[in-house]
């Protein structure tokens, strides 16, 4: 069963394609090029499609996509007043934009499904997350190309991050190679939100932390 992976850099995806790699799925990687992408994730991504799949790694320019904070002020403020908790980092329609491509890219690659590393917690907090969301846009993906059978999966939807993390060293995945921060530092900094998050997965999932901080 071959899968179009969605791989951001992060533990979350890693762990997503280690998941399915281990189920016997052969594994087609795939990013996105947006307007704010870390170039240091870009770089975790190389190291570890190479890793997980014979496969080459796709780099798909969406250069053009914004985060929420790059929009006009009364955009920003309808899309903030409609949904309280939405963080400004995410990209309107992106998982719609996102799961399209890789939909296009499963048919020249002959995949059965493509694959994201949505958590428990994303469900919680972005609105193009969740089951409803994917089953209704398979469904649509049906409906354009009606003679294929293509699935969107996400297995660790279920798993709150801690549980992720856990999940990827049982399963061997390369947790040192992926990418947290938002600097574009050599090495992880120690001191933004993204390191102080994956410190504290590190510390409540029990599990030794090997990267190399600047900072702490």
């Amino acid at each position: 069963m071959k899968t179009v992976a969605l791989l951001s850099g992060g533990i979350d995806s890693t762990v997503m394609a280690w998941k399915l790699h281990s189920e016997g799925h052969t594994i087609v990687p795939i990013t996105f090029l947006t307007y704010r992408r870390n170039p240091r994730e870009v770089e975790a991504v190389k190291k570890i499609a190479g890793l997980i799949s014979q496969n080459p790694l796709r780099i798909v320019d969406m250069s053009f996509l914004r985060e929420i904070v790059d929009h006009p002020q009364h955009v920003r403020e309808t899309i903030m007043h409609a949904a309280a908790n939405l963080p400004t980092v995410v990209i309107p329609y992106r998982n719609m934009l996102f799961y399209s491509a890789a939909a296009h890219v499963a048919c020249l690659e002959e995949a059965n499904n493509v694959a994201g590393g949505h958590t428990f917690e994303d469900v919680v907090t972005i609105p193009d997350v969740g089951h409803d969301f994917f089953r209704q846009l398979e469904s649509l993906l049906h409906r354009s190309m009606p003679h294929i059978q293509l699935r969107i999966l996400a297995p660790l939807m279920e798993l709150r991050k801690v549980d992720v993390l856990r999940l990827g060293f049982e399963l061997g995945a390369p947790l040192d190679l992926t990418w947290s921060c938002w600097s574009i530092l050599d090495k992880h900094c120690g001191k933004c939100p993204g390191c102080l998050a994956r410190k504290e997965s590190f510390k409540l999932a029990g599990i030794r932390d090997e990267t190399d901080y600047a900072e702490g």
